[in-house]
Protein backbone atom coordinates (compact mmCIF):
# COMPACT_ATOMS: atom_id res chain seq x y z
CA UNK A 1 0.00 0.00 0.00
CA UNK A 2 1.28 3.42 -0.94
CA UNK A 3 2.51 5.12 2.20
CA UNK A 4 1.16 8.47 0.97
CA UNK A 5 -2.34 7.21 0.09
CA UNK A 6 -3.88 5.08 2.78
CA UNK A 7 -7.48 5.63 1.61
CA UNK A 8 -9.90 3.93 3.95
CA UNK A 9 -7.12 3.39 6.45
CA UNK A 10 -6.96 7.14 7.00
CA UNK A 11 -10.69 7.32 7.64
CA UNK A 12 -10.58 4.40 10.01
CA UNK A 13 -7.63 5.90 11.87
CA UNK A 14 -5.30 2.95 11.70
CA UNK A 15 -2.67 3.72 14.31
CA UNK A 16 0.97 3.19 13.44
CA UNK A 17 1.91 3.85 17.04
CA UNK A 18 0.03 4.61 20.23
CA UNK A 19 3.04 5.78 22.26
CA UNK A 20 6.13 7.73 21.22
CA UNK A 21 9.28 6.32 22.86
CA UNK A 22 10.43 8.38 25.83
CA UNK A 23 14.08 7.45 25.37
CA UNK A 24 15.67 9.83 22.81
CA UNK A 25 17.75 7.03 21.31
CA UNK A 26 14.61 4.95 20.77
CA UNK A 27 12.96 7.98 19.18
CA UNK A 28 15.85 8.24 16.71
CA UNK A 29 15.69 4.49 15.99
CA UNK A 30 11.93 4.79 15.45
CA UNK A 31 12.49 7.57 12.89
CA UNK A 32 10.64 10.26 14.86
CA UNK A 33 10.97 13.32 12.55
CA UNK A 34 11.98 15.90 15.17
CA UNK A 35 14.85 13.89 16.63
CA UNK A 36 16.09 12.79 13.21
CA UNK A 37 16.19 16.40 11.98
CA UNK A 38 18.13 17.46 15.07
CA UNK A 39 20.58 14.60 14.52
CA UNK A 40 21.14 15.65 10.92
CA UNK A 41 21.79 19.24 11.91
CA UNK A 42 24.13 18.29 14.75
CA UNK A 43 27.42 18.43 12.73
CA UNK A 44 26.63 21.95 11.52
CA UNK A 45 25.54 23.07 14.99
CA UNK A 46 28.85 21.74 16.28
CA UNK A 47 30.96 23.68 13.79
CA UNK A 48 28.81 26.80 14.20
CA UNK A 49 29.69 26.74 17.90
CA UNK A 50 33.35 25.72 17.47
CA UNK A 51 34.49 28.31 14.90
CA UNK A 52 33.52 31.46 16.87
CA UNK A 53 35.20 30.05 19.98
CA UNK A 54 38.36 29.35 17.97
CA UNK A 55 38.48 32.98 16.80
CA UNK A 56 37.99 34.28 20.34
CA UNK A 57 40.21 31.87 22.26
CA UNK A 58 43.53 30.66 20.85
CA UNK A 59 43.64 27.78 23.34
CA UNK A 60 40.34 26.42 21.98
CA UNK A 61 41.62 26.47 18.40
CA UNK A 62 43.21 23.03 18.80
CA UNK A 63 39.85 21.48 19.63
CA UNK A 64 38.14 23.38 16.84
CA UNK A 65 40.67 21.86 14.39
CA UNK A 66 39.27 18.40 15.12
CA UNK A 67 35.73 19.61 14.55
CA UNK A 68 36.66 21.14 11.21
CA UNK A 69 38.59 18.12 9.94
CA UNK A 70 35.97 15.58 11.09
CA UNK A 71 32.93 17.53 9.85
CA UNK A 72 32.57 15.49 6.59
CA UNK A 73 32.74 12.23 8.57
CA UNK A 74 30.16 13.44 11.11
CA UNK A 75 27.92 14.63 8.30
CA UNK A 76 28.18 11.36 6.37
CA UNK A 77 26.94 9.43 9.41
CA UNK A 78 23.56 11.16 9.45
CA UNK A 79 23.12 12.78 6.02
CA UNK A 80 23.25 11.93 2.34
CA UNK A 81 26.01 12.43 -0.25
CA UNK A 82 24.93 15.93 -1.35
CA UNK A 83 25.00 17.32 2.19
CA UNK A 84 28.30 15.53 2.85
CA UNK A 85 29.79 17.03 -0.30
CA UNK A 86 28.59 20.44 0.87
CA UNK A 87 30.27 19.88 4.24
CA UNK A 88 33.49 18.94 2.43
CA UNK A 89 33.39 22.15 0.38
CA UNK A 90 32.79 24.14 3.57
CA UNK A 91 35.79 22.57 5.30
CA UNK A 92 37.96 23.09 2.21
CA UNK A 93 36.97 26.76 2.17
CA UNK A 94 37.84 27.15 5.86
CA UNK A 95 41.23 25.45 5.39
CA UNK A 96 42.02 27.51 2.26
CA UNK A 97 41.23 30.71 4.17
CA UNK A 98 43.86 29.97 6.84
CA UNK A 99 46.61 32.43 7.66
CA UNK A 100 49.28 30.37 5.84
CA UNK A 101 47.11 29.77 2.75
CA UNK A 102 44.92 32.60 1.42
CA UNK A 103 45.48 34.41 4.68
CA UNK A 104 41.92 35.77 4.89
CA UNK A 105 41.53 34.75 8.56
CA UNK A 106 43.99 34.21 11.36
CA UNK A 107 42.33 30.86 12.03
CA UNK A 108 43.02 28.13 11.15
CA UNK A 109 46.79 27.85 11.00
CA UNK A 110 46.55 25.94 7.72
CA UNK A 111 48.64 25.77 4.57
CA UNK A 112 47.93 24.74 1.01
CA UNK A 113 49.39 21.33 1.86
CA UNK A 114 46.49 20.71 4.24
CA UNK A 115 43.92 21.06 1.48
CA UNK A 116 44.49 17.78 -0.52
CA UNK A 117 44.03 15.48 2.54
CA UNK A 118 40.82 17.34 3.44
CA UNK A 119 39.46 16.90 -0.09
CA UNK A 120 40.43 13.20 -0.21
CA UNK A 121 38.80 12.48 3.16
CA UNK A 122 35.72 14.46 2.11
CA UNK A 123 35.45 12.51 -1.16
CA UNK A 124 35.65 9.20 0.74
CA UNK A 125 32.99 10.35 3.20
CA UNK A 126 30.74 11.41 0.32
CA UNK A 127 31.17 7.99 -1.31
CA UNK A 128 30.31 6.27 1.98
CA UNK A 129 27.22 8.45 2.37
CA UNK A 130 26.13 7.54 -1.17
CA UNK A 131 26.59 3.82 -0.42
CA UNK A 132 24.66 4.15 2.85
CA UNK A 133 21.83 5.94 1.04
CA UNK A 134 21.60 3.11 -1.47
CA UNK A 135 21.20 0.64 1.38
CA UNK A 136 18.55 2.81 3.06
CA UNK A 137 16.61 3.16 -0.19
CA UNK A 138 16.65 -0.59 -0.58
CA UNK A 139 15.30 -1.01 2.95
CA UNK A 140 12.58 1.54 2.18
CA UNK A 141 11.62 -0.43 -0.92
CA UNK A 142 11.42 -3.61 1.16
CA UNK A 143 9.25 -1.77 3.69
CA UNK A 144 6.87 -0.69 0.94
CA UNK A 145 6.63 -4.31 -0.21
CA UNK A 146 5.87 -5.36 3.37
CA UNK A 147 3.13 -2.73 3.56
CA UNK A 148 1.69 -4.09 0.33
CA UNK A 149 1.66 -7.54 1.93
CA UNK A 150 -0.09 -6.06 4.97
CA UNK A 151 -2.81 -4.49 2.84
CA UNK A 152 -3.29 -7.83 1.06
CA UNK A 153 -3.62 -9.77 4.33
CA UNK A 154 -5.42 -7.33 6.63
CA UNK A 155 -8.51 -5.70 5.11
CA UNK A 156 -9.19 -1.99 4.98
CA UNK A 157 -12.69 -2.12 6.38
CA UNK A 158 -15.27 0.36 5.11
CA UNK A 159 -17.01 2.63 7.61
CA UNK A 160 -20.28 0.69 7.17
CA UNK A 161 -20.80 -3.03 6.70
CA UNK A 162 -24.30 -4.44 6.33
CA UNK A 163 -25.84 -1.40 7.98
CA UNK A 164 -23.51 -1.46 10.99
CA UNK A 165 -20.84 1.18 11.60
CA UNK A 166 -17.31 -0.16 11.94
CA UNK A 167 -13.95 1.19 13.10
CA UNK A 168 -10.74 -0.77 13.44
CA UNK A 169 -7.23 -0.04 14.66
CA UNK A 170 -4.16 -2.24 14.35
CA UNK A 171 -0.51 -1.97 15.36
CA UNK A 172 2.27 -4.50 15.70
CA UNK A 173 4.26 -4.78 18.92
CA UNK A 174 7.09 -2.47 19.96
CA UNK A 175 10.38 -3.52 18.39
CA UNK A 176 8.76 -4.88 15.24
CA UNK A 177 8.98 -3.14 11.84
CA UNK A 178 5.46 -1.85 12.50
CA UNK A 179 3.97 -3.81 9.60
CA UNK A 180 2.49 -7.32 9.65
CA UNK A 181 2.20 -9.13 12.96
CA UNK A 182 0.29 -12.03 14.50
CA UNK A 183 -3.06 -10.30 15.08
CA UNK A 184 -5.85 -10.65 12.53
CA UNK A 185 -9.36 -9.30 12.13
CA UNK A 186 -12.19 -9.17 9.61
CA UNK A 187 -15.88 -8.36 9.30
CA UNK A 188 -18.10 -10.03 6.70
CA UNK A 189 -21.70 -9.36 5.69
CA UNK A 190 -23.44 -12.71 5.06
CA UNK A 191 -26.98 -14.06 4.61
CA UNK A 192 -26.78 -15.14 8.26
CA UNK A 193 -25.89 -11.65 9.43
CA UNK A 194 -22.67 -9.82 10.17
CA UNK A 195 -19.81 -12.06 11.26
CA UNK A 196 -16.60 -10.73 12.75
CA UNK A 197 -13.39 -12.21 14.09
CA UNK A 198 -10.44 -10.86 16.04
CA UNK A 199 -7.57 -13.26 16.68
CA UNK A 200 -3.96 -13.55 17.69
CA UNK A 201 -1.53 -16.05 16.23
CA UNK A 202 1.30 -17.23 18.45
CA UNK A 203 4.60 -15.51 17.66
CA UNK A 204 5.60 -12.63 15.39
CA UNK A 205 7.78 -14.27 12.74
CA UNK A 206 7.02 -15.21 9.14
CA UNK A 207 5.34 -18.43 10.29
CA UNK A 208 2.81 -16.32 12.20
CA UNK A 209 2.20 -14.20 9.10
CA UNK A 210 1.60 -17.34 7.00
CA UNK A 211 -0.92 -18.70 9.50
CA UNK A 212 -2.60 -15.29 9.78
CA UNK A 213 -3.16 -15.23 6.03
CA UNK A 214 -4.47 -18.82 6.04
CA UNK A 215 -6.93 -18.18 8.89
CA UNK A 216 -8.27 -14.99 7.33
CA UNK A 217 -8.77 -16.79 4.01
CA UNK A 218 -10.69 -19.56 5.76
CA UNK A 219 -12.85 -17.09 7.66
CA UNK A 220 -13.68 -15.05 4.56
CA UNK A 221 -14.78 -18.15 2.67
CA UNK A 222 -16.52 -20.20 5.37
CA UNK A 223 -18.27 -17.32 7.17
CA UNK A 224 -20.55 -17.04 4.13
CA UNK A 225 -21.88 -20.60 4.38
CA UNK A 226 -21.24 -22.28 7.75
CA UNK A 227 -24.54 -22.39 9.64
CA UNK A 228 -23.20 -21.49 13.09
CA UNK A 229 -20.08 -20.23 14.84
CA UNK A 230 -19.08 -23.68 16.12
CA UNK A 231 -18.84 -24.96 12.57
CA UNK A 232 -16.88 -21.89 11.52
CA UNK A 233 -14.45 -22.30 14.43
CA UNK A 234 -14.03 -25.98 13.53
CA UNK A 235 -13.05 -25.00 9.99
CA UNK A 236 -10.40 -22.64 11.33
CA UNK A 237 -9.23 -25.28 13.82
CA UNK A 238 -8.67 -27.63 10.86
CA UNK A 239 -6.78 -24.86 9.04
CA UNK A 240 -4.33 -24.58 11.95
CA UNK A 241 -3.92 -28.37 12.05
CA UNK A 242 -3.07 -28.40 8.34
CA UNK A 243 -0.56 -25.61 8.95
CA UNK A 244 1.09 -27.68 11.72
CA UNK A 245 1.17 -30.89 9.68
CA UNK A 246 4.71 -32.25 9.43
CA UNK A 247 6.13 -29.80 11.98
CA UNK A 248 7.88 -30.97 15.12
CA UNK A 249 6.34 -30.17 18.49
CA UNK A 250 8.50 -27.07 18.95
CA UNK A 251 7.35 -25.59 15.65
CA UNK A 252 3.61 -26.10 16.24
CA UNK A 253 1.50 -22.95 16.12
CA UNK A 254 -1.85 -22.01 17.59
CA UNK A 255 -4.13 -18.99 17.57
CA UNK A 256 -6.69 -17.46 19.87
CA UNK A 257 -9.85 -16.00 18.36
CA UNK A 258 -13.12 -14.31 19.28
CA UNK A 259 -16.07 -14.82 16.91
CA UNK A 260 -19.12 -12.57 16.83
CA UNK A 261 -22.34 -12.94 14.86
CA UNK A 262 -25.00 -10.22 14.63
CA UNK A 263 -28.30 -11.38 13.15
CA UNK A 264 -29.70 -9.60 10.07
CA UNK A 265 -32.36 -7.80 12.16
CA UNK A 266 -29.69 -6.55 14.61
CA UNK A 267 -31.64 -8.05 17.51
CA UNK A 268 -29.32 -10.85 18.64
CA UNK A 269 -25.59 -11.13 19.22
CA UNK A 270 -23.79 -14.47 19.41
CA UNK A 271 -20.27 -14.89 20.80
CA UNK A 272 -17.87 -17.83 20.64
CA UNK A 273 -14.39 -17.69 22.20
CA UNK A 274 -11.32 -19.76 21.43
CA UNK A 275 -8.93 -18.81 24.22
CA UNK A 276 -9.35 -15.11 23.42
CA UNK A 277 -10.35 -12.11 25.59
CA UNK A 278 -14.12 -11.67 25.70
CA UNK A 279 -15.57 -8.80 23.67
CA UNK A 280 -17.46 -6.00 25.38
CA UNK A 281 -21.08 -5.02 24.88
CA UNK A 282 -21.49 -1.29 25.46
CA UNK A 283 -24.97 0.01 26.12
CA UNK A 284 -25.25 2.18 29.19
CA UNK A 285 -21.87 0.80 30.26
CA UNK A 286 -19.37 -1.78 29.03
CA UNK A 287 -20.01 -5.39 30.03
CA UNK A 288 -17.71 -8.33 29.13
CA UNK A 289 -19.48 -11.02 27.10
CA UNK A 290 -17.90 -13.87 29.03
CA UNK A 291 -18.62 -17.40 27.90
CA UNK A 292 -17.07 -20.80 28.48
CA UNK A 293 -14.35 -20.86 25.82
CA UNK A 294 -12.90 -23.48 23.54
CA UNK A 295 -9.12 -23.96 23.64
CA UNK A 296 -7.11 -21.86 21.18
CA UNK A 297 -7.31 -22.92 17.55
CA UNK A 298 -4.89 -25.80 17.03
CA UNK A 299 -5.25 -27.06 20.62
CA UNK A 300 -8.80 -28.46 20.49
CA UNK A 301 -7.58 -31.88 21.69
CA UNK A 302 -6.84 -30.33 25.07
CA UNK A 303 -10.44 -29.20 25.60
CA UNK A 304 -12.26 -31.07 28.36
CA UNK A 305 -15.72 -29.61 27.84
CA UNK A 306 -18.02 -28.50 25.06
CA UNK A 307 -17.77 -24.85 24.11
CA UNK A 308 -20.66 -22.47 24.57
CA UNK A 309 -22.18 -19.87 22.28
CA UNK A 310 -23.58 -16.94 24.23
CA UNK A 311 -26.62 -15.15 22.88
CA UNK A 312 -27.40 -11.59 23.92
CA UNK A 313 -30.31 -9.38 22.93
CA UNK A 314 -29.18 -6.29 21.07
CA UNK A 315 -30.71 -2.82 21.18
CA UNK A 316 -30.41 -0.06 18.56
CA UNK A 317 -27.10 1.79 18.87
CA UNK A 318 -25.35 -0.92 20.92
CA UNK A 319 -21.58 -1.14 20.58
CA UNK A 320 -19.55 -4.34 20.36
CA UNK A 321 -15.86 -3.85 21.15
CA UNK A 322 -13.46 -6.65 20.22
CA UNK A 323 -9.74 -6.49 20.92
CA UNK A 324 -6.56 -8.54 21.25
CA UNK A 325 -4.70 -9.05 24.51
CA UNK A 326 -2.03 -6.55 23.42
CA UNK A 327 -4.57 -3.79 24.07
CA UNK A 328 -5.53 -4.68 27.63
CA UNK A 329 -2.01 -5.80 28.56
CA UNK A 330 -0.33 -2.51 27.63
CA UNK A 331 1.40 -1.21 30.78
CA UNK A 332 2.47 2.23 31.92
CA UNK A 333 5.51 3.20 34.00
CA UNK A 334 3.70 2.15 37.20
CA UNK A 335 3.07 -1.33 35.80
CA UNK A 336 -0.68 -0.75 35.47
CA UNK A 337 -2.60 -2.29 32.57
CA UNK A 338 -4.82 -0.21 30.33
CA UNK A 339 -8.31 0.16 31.96
CA UNK A 340 -10.33 -0.32 28.78
CA UNK A 341 -13.73 -0.77 30.51
CA UNK A 342 -13.23 2.30 32.68
CA UNK A 343 -12.23 4.47 29.74
CA UNK A 344 -15.07 3.16 27.55
CA UNK A 345 -17.61 3.93 30.27
CA UNK A 346 -16.21 7.46 30.68
CA UNK A 347 -16.45 8.23 26.98
CA UNK A 348 -19.91 6.70 26.55
CA UNK A 349 -21.12 8.68 29.58
CA UNK A 350 -19.87 11.85 27.86
CA UNK A 351 -22.01 11.03 24.83
CA UNK A 352 -19.38 9.53 22.51
CA UNK A 353 -20.76 6.45 20.77
CA UNK A 354 -19.50 6.86 17.20
CA UNK A 355 -17.04 3.97 16.62
CA UNK A 356 -14.43 6.12 14.90
CA UNK A 357 -14.50 8.86 17.53
CA UNK A 358 -14.53 6.26 20.30
CA UNK A 359 -11.44 4.45 19.09
CA UNK A 360 -9.63 7.77 18.64
CA UNK A 361 -10.46 8.63 22.25
CA UNK A 362 -9.08 5.27 23.36
CA UNK A 363 -5.94 5.99 21.36
CA UNK A 364 -5.54 9.32 23.12
CA UNK A 365 -6.05 7.63 26.51
CA UNK A 366 -3.45 5.02 25.69
CA UNK A 367 -0.93 7.64 24.66
CA UNK A 368 -1.62 10.05 27.51
CA UNK A 369 -1.25 7.26 30.05
CA UNK A 370 2.17 6.27 28.74
CA UNK A 371 1.12 2.68 28.04
CA UNK A 372 3.56 0.62 26.00
CA UNK A 373 2.76 -2.29 23.73
CA UNK A 374 4.49 -5.61 24.36
CA UNK A 375 2.33 -7.46 21.84
CA UNK A 376 0.38 -6.78 18.67
CA UNK A 377 -2.62 -4.57 19.32
CA UNK A 378 -6.01 -4.68 17.62
CA UNK A 379 -9.30 -2.93 18.44
CA UNK A 380 -12.47 -3.53 16.40
CA UNK A 381 -15.66 -1.58 17.21
CA UNK A 382 -19.04 -2.39 15.65
CA UNK A 383 -22.19 -0.31 16.27
CA UNK A 384 -25.68 -1.52 15.44
CA UNK A 385 -27.96 0.95 13.65
CA UNK A 386 -29.73 3.36 15.95
CA UNK A 387 -33.46 4.02 15.77
CA UNK A 388 -32.77 7.25 13.87
CA UNK A 389 -30.27 5.77 11.41
CA UNK A 390 -31.18 6.21 7.73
Amino acid sequence: MDGTKRGAADMQGYFRSYVLPKNPWRRIAAGEPGTVLLLRLMPFILIAVSLPIAFLDDEAAEFADYTVVLLPAFTALVNGPLVTAGATILVAAVVASGQDALGIFRYPESTWNDLPPVLIIGALCTALAWTRNRMVNRLISMTLVAEAVQSAILPELPARIGGARVAVAYRTHDGSPGLVGGDFYDVQETDLGIRAVVGDVQGHDLTAVQLTEALLGTFRERSLDDPDLRKLAARMERRVRMHNRGRNEWDQSYATAAFVEITPRFDTLRVLLCGHPAPLLVRGSAQPLTVRPMPPLGLADFGLQVSEIREVTLMPGDLVVMFSDGFVEGRNAAGETFPVIERLNAHVASGIRDPDRLHRKLKADFQAGGYERTDDLTVLIIQTPSATSP
